[in-house]
């Protein structure tokens, strides 16, 4: 037997689908497992019976006690000792895990940011999710690569140019006892966008709203940066190259201070070449319009933006162009790797809207005629289509067909919610945290209190506890709604995921073990029991990218383990599955 649950849930006999098993909150002398009948009147289900009896005459199974509520499986001390002695030795922690994704290719998209501006605590819940979505398929032997798009093409891009240019400064290289590059370089956009005053017939008071900013010329300095830069003017691209430098620079710190790291980041003007084409080609097929203001758009006949413009009357690109260029390209590359973008719900409607472009373009065949575009909608597509992953990709059937001549990615799209502090959205216009400044303050906070200290000190990797507590208090919410966010919750226990697993995994307060084996321990058969359930929580992360159960399970864990002391045969397995949630959650690095 390879994994207790998955006996369960797994197998072809017919134990699974009489019995699902449980395991309790705390240490039971009783029994390890709960088995709960999935028919109720279980006693007279000949089915049932014969099930439970198979189950008594397994070698690991020591004894099934029927209860009020089910029935209690307690397992033979000897699977319990040699299951516990692998754990206790820190080995075999992840061997049994590989298979769950062995083989598969996924392409996780995150960060994401604009080369403008450092990162605040609004982007530090898409890196917690990405990096620990990440390592929760590395390590179920998944084939993982992180990715990032860096926005350098925008008008947001303009704007912070045109204000490193009025701050005079002008030197390429960067001290390292100066002002951190990036947030320098946000004081100059954010100093840029409120000289500007009204903009399209309304006041500006913040640098977050660059996306609808960029679709209306303005003409000013920004724009004409732009312009320059794509024209190939020199000095235009010396302070391009140089502001996005600086930023890039800044961002790539907070990340080491976070743990978090990237396999490959493109920049949107790398894609400057394909998005002409693109919009060459649309415009050639009738696939896209040029409005008579000069605007290109792409109609969508969805409610979020029946016009999606792509091009502005100025020939600028926007940032739905540089993103359907960017998928397009790659999109062959990736091929079948299954791609997930984590972003803002504020991104729902831009991502639904480019998905379809990105449809239409990618088919050939009859669908694609101006006028008959019926395809596009679910609920309307011929028979002869088959959804393969919620995105539009199709595969032909009997009959007149249109098929797909490159595949469309993303394949899955995560979006989760804001972070809000006082009921308001955490945005640099409203003077939004930076993540080093929240950093800083969590090392501060340690550093003022002497048993914070000692946890720090006592910890496995000292260095990494503040980005641990950081990214892991993210963790256990539903990613969907809204997370309220104050500093102070970091560091209180039972509130936040990441101080609870520091401080877990810093505390071997182990006692005394008794005179009897480690069988004997309640706790002990506990803990291993424990062992055998991540394996779940993790299949449910390959299975449904849902994170959640991983972080609750490792949550449960790390409280269980500071209520009191345990023995060292209890320390040595808990502190193995600490270390191996961890790295599954991506608050530790993989061995």
């Amino acid at each position: 037997m390879a994994n207790l649950f998955d006996y369960f849930e797994d197998g072809s006999d017919d134990a699974p689908a009489a019995w699902a098993a449980r395991t309790p909150r705390r240490p039971d002398a009783r029994y390890d497992i709960k088995l709960v009948p999935r028919v109720p009147a279980w006693a007279d289900d000949p089915d049932s019976l014969r099930a439970l009896k198979r189950i008594e005459f397994e070698p690991w199974v020591a004894s099934v006690t029927p209860s009020d509520d089910g029935v209690e499986l307690r397992l033979a001390d000897s699977w319990i000792e040699t299951a516990g002695a692998a754990l206790e030795a820190g080995g075999s922690a992840e061997a049994d895990l590989g298979d769950l994704a062995a083989g598969r290719r996924f392409a996780i998209e995150f960060w994401d940011a604009n080369a403008t501006k450092a990162l605040h605590v609004g982007h530090l819940r898409n890196l917690a999710i990405g990096n620990a979505l990440a390592a929760a398929l590395a390590q179920a032997g998944g084939l993982v690569e992180r990715r990032s798009l860096i926005s350098d093409a925008g008008r947001s891009m303009g704007e912070a140019m045109a204000g490193v240019i009025d701050s005079g400064r002008t030197a390429s290289a960067w001290g390292d006892g100066d002002q951190k590059s990036d947030h320098f370089v946000g004081l100059c956009y954010a100093d840029y966008v409120s000289s500007l005053g009204s903009f399209a017939g309304r006041e500006l008071q913040d640098s977050e709203d660059s996306f609808e900013r960029e679709l209306v010329p303005r003409a000013d300095a920004a724009d004409e940066l732009l312009k320059r830069v794509l024209a190939g003017d020199r000095e235009a691209l010396e302070v391009w190259y140089r502001t996005r430098a600086w930023v890039i620079a800044g961002q790539r710190k907070t990340l080491s201070h976070l743990g978090v790291s990237f396999d490959r980041v493109f920049f949107e003007s790398d894609f400057f070449d394909e998005a002409a084409e693109l919009i060459a080609s649309g415009l050639r097929d009738g696939k896209l319009r040029r409005r008579p203001d000069g605007v290109v758009v792409y109609d969508t006949d969805l409610e979020e933006f029946e016009e999606l413009p792509l091009v502005r009357s100025d020939g600028l690109s926007t940032q739905h162009l540089r993103a359907v260029a960017y998928w397009m390209t790659v999109a062959p590359e990736l091929g079948e790797t299954t791609s997930v973008q984590i972003c803002g719900t504020e991104w729902v409607g831009h991502a639904s809207c480019i998905n379809r472009l990105m449809t239409d373009f990618s088919l050939n065949g009859n669908g694609t005629r101006a006028g008959n575009r019926s395809w596009l909608d679910d609920e309307l597509r011929p028979h002869t289509y088959v959804v393969q992953n919620g995105h539009g990709q199709m595969v032909p059937g009997e009959g007149d067909v249109a098929t797909l001549a490159r595949p469309v990615h993303p394949t899955h799209d995560i979006f989760h919610g804001m972070v809000a502090r006082q009921k308001r959205a955490m945005t640099s216009s409203e003077g939004a945290l930076l993540i080093d400044e929240l950093v800083d303050w969590i090392d501060e906070q340690i550093d003022a209190d002497d048993e914070r200290r000692l946890v720090r000190r006592a910890h496995p990797s000292p260095e990494r506890v503040a980005g641990q507590i950081a990214l892991g208090y993210f963790l256990p919410s539903a990613v969907t709604p809204r997370v309220d966010f104050e500093p102070e919750r970091l560091l209180r226990e039972d509130e936040s995921l990441g101080w609870d697993v520091v401080r877990a995994r810093a505390t071997r307060r182990a006692s005394k073990d008794g005179a009897g084996k480690p069988a004997d321990d309640p706790s002990y058969r506990f803990a291993v029991v424990q062992s055998e359930l991540y394996r779940r929580h993790l299949r449910i992360a390959v299975e449904r990218f849902d994170l959640r159960p991983l972080a609750q399970y490792l949550r449960h864990l790390a409280k269980w383990h500071l209520e009191g002391d345990h023995g060292e045969h209890v320390e040595r397995v808990v502190q193995t599955l600490l270390d191996r949630s961890a790295r599954g959650l991506g608050l530790e690095a993989a061995r």
